[in-house]
């Protein structure tokens, strides 16, 4: 499962997760491909997302790490982004 909110031109990619019976079989790529795809197609030029631990499987996707003070105000303004995750999360984007 992964989920996508839309704040205009930019999305925030949200909650990926894939059963442990399904990891290592190419199930997050593909979920994240396909989101990319539906993004892309809806007029987002950007993504963005927060990770505790899975900056490495996102930079092997195109993402890359970002200064939380360069994120769009839109995203900052988020619940995820504001007070749901943690303040070491990484932030990372990737222009669609």
């Amino acid at each position: 499962m992964v989920g996508l909110e839309r704040h205009g031109k930019y999305g925030l990619l949200r909650s990926l997760v894939v059963a442990s019976s399904h990891r290592g079989a190419g199930v997050g790529r593909q979920l994240v491909t396909a989101l990319e795809l539906r993004a892309a197609a809806a007029g987002i030029s950007e993504l963005w997302l927060l990770t505790i631990d899975a900056d490495a499987f996102f930079a092997r996707l195109g993402y890359a790490v970002a200064d939380r003070a360069a994120a769009p105000q839109a995203i900052r303004e988020t619940a995820e982004f504001s007070n749901l995750c943690p303040d070491d999360a990484v932030l990372m984007r990737k222009e669609l």
